[in-house]
C-alpha cells in the first residue's frame, strides 16, 4: 500500500521546467547588479554618462502627481502591466500565448516601428509550429518575451554603451528567472517578484528625491542675493514669473537653471547694447527637468548679470563652455543643466 502511494504522489507532482533559465537568470542577474556597481565605484562619472530618457517620464510623474504616486506606479502598477504583457503565455493555454503576443506587439511599437511585425510574425510561428507541442511553445515564448523585455528597458539607461550592454542583460536575467516562475506557478509569482524588485529600487529613489527637495543654495555677494530651491513636486503656490528684470528689487523664476542663466544673459545683452534675438547668443538648455524655483534679491544698482552667470558656474549649477571675449561683446554660450552637481552643494 506505501509503495502505490508513494508512486502516485511521484507521477502527480508537476515537473519544474527549465529549471536551467532560473539559475542562469539569476546568474546573469546578479553578475550584472555587481559590474554596475563596480564600474559605478571606478567611474564616478558614470552617473551622469548613464542620465536616461526614462528619468524624464520619473520628473513628470512626480511634477504631475507627486512622489507617492511614483512610488505606486514604479512599484507595483508597472510591474504588473508588464507581467501582463510580456508573461501571460506562461499558463501553457494557446488563447493566452496569442492575447501575450499581442500585448507584446503591441508594446514594441513604442521601441521600434518595424519590431511589433516582427514580434507578430515570431509569436504566430511559434503558436502555429508548436501548437502541439506545449514545452516547446513554451520555452520558445519565453525566450522571445525575454529578449523583448531586455530591449523594452533600453531607454532605461542613457547614452554609455557599457552601462546598457549590462542594463539589458541585468533585464534579461531577470526575464528568465520571472518566465520559471509564471511557467511552473503562475504568474501572480512573477509579479510579486517584479513588485519587490521595483519597490527596492522606488524607496529610495523617493528618499533621494525627498532629500533634494529640502536643499536650499544660497548665491550671495554685494551685487545680490539669490536662493534656488529644487522643484520636484509640482504646486501651483510656487510663483509662475518666467522672466526677471534689472530694475526690480526682488524677483520670482521657476523654471531649470540653464533658462535661467539665459535670462541673465539676455539682460545682459541689452545692457551692452546687444540684440539677443540675433545671432551673437546661442543658449543651449539640456533638459526641462528637474525645475527650481528662483528667490532673486538685488541690493544694489546696477545689477551684475555677468557676476550671477559666474558664481552660478562656480557652484556647478550651469556649465558654461563660451562666454564673453575680450572686446566684451557676447558670443556663442552653451550651459547645460547639472542636476548631480546640486546634491555636491556643501548647504
Amino acid at each position: 500500500m506505501d509503495t502505490i502511494d508513494n508512486s502516485t504522489a511521484t507521477s502527480s507532482r508537476k515537473p519544474r521546467l527549465f529549471r536551467w533559465a532560473l539559475w542562469w537568470g539569476l546568474g546573469i542577474t546578479v553578475a550584472s547588479l555587481a559590474i554596475l556597481l563596480v564600474y559605478s565605484f571606478i567611474n564616478p562619472e558614470a552617473s551622469e554618462e548613464s542620465q536616461s530618457p526614462m528619468m524624464n517620464y520619473v520628473y513628470l510623474i512626480i511634477y504631475r502627481f507627486g512622489i507617492s504616486a511614483m512610488m505606486i506606479y514604479m512599484g507595483v502598477v508597472g510591474p504588473i502591466i508588464e507581467e501582463i504583457s510580456f508573461r501571460l503565455w506562461g499558463n501553457g493555454k494557446q488563447w493566452t500565448g496569442i492575447t501575450s503576443i499581442v500585448l507584446m506587439a503591441l508594446w514594441s511599437m513604442a521601441i521600434n516601428l518595424w519590431l511589433p511585425l516582427l514580434v507578430s510574425v515570431c509569436g504566430v510561428a511559434i503558436v502555429l509550429i508548436f501548437q502541439d507541442n506545449k514545452n516547446k511553445r513554451l520555452f520558445a515564448l519565453m525566450m522571445l518575451s525575454s529578449v523583448l523585455f531586455a530591449i523594452a528597458h533600453m531607454n532605461n539607461y542613457g547614452e554609455n554603451r557599457f552601462i546598457t550592454f549590462v542594463g539589458v542583460a541585468h533585464k534579461l536575467g531577470f526575464g528568465l528567472v520571472a518566465s520559471y516562475l509564471v511557467i511552473n506557478h503562475n504568474i501572480l509569482w512573477s509579479m510579486g517578484l517584479h513588485i519587490i524588485n521595483n519597490s527596492i529600487l522606488s524607496i529610495p529613489m523617493a528618499l533621494a528625491f525627498g532629500q533634494v527637495s529640502n536643499t536650499v543654495i544660497t548665491l550671495e555677494n554685494g551685487n545680490f542675493c539669490l536662493e534656488v530651491r529644487p522643484v520636484l513636486v509640482h504646486n501651483d503656490s510656487i510663483r509662475q514669473d518666467k522672466s526677471f528684470f534689472f530694475d526690480t528689487d526682488t524677483n520670482y523664476y521657476f523654471g531649470n537653471t540653464s533658462n535661467f542663466a539665459g535670462q541673465a544673459c539676455i539682460y545682459e545683452a541689452w545692457q551692452n547694447g546687444i540684440d539677443p534675438n540675433g545671432d551673437t547668443i546661442n543658449i543651449v538648455t539640456d533638459n526641462n527637468f528637474p525645475n527650481y524655483s528662483f528667490t532673486l534679491i538685488y541690493k544694489t544698482q546696477p545689477f551684475d548679470h555677468h557676476g550671477l552667470i559666474v558664481i552660478m558656474e562656480k557652484e556647478g549649477l550651469i556649465k558654461i563652455d563660451t562666454t564673453y571675449n575680450s572686446t566684451d561683446k557676447m558670443t556663442t554660450l552653451n550651459i547645460k543643466s547639472n542636476y548631480d552637481a546640486l546634491s555636491q552643494v556643501d548647504n
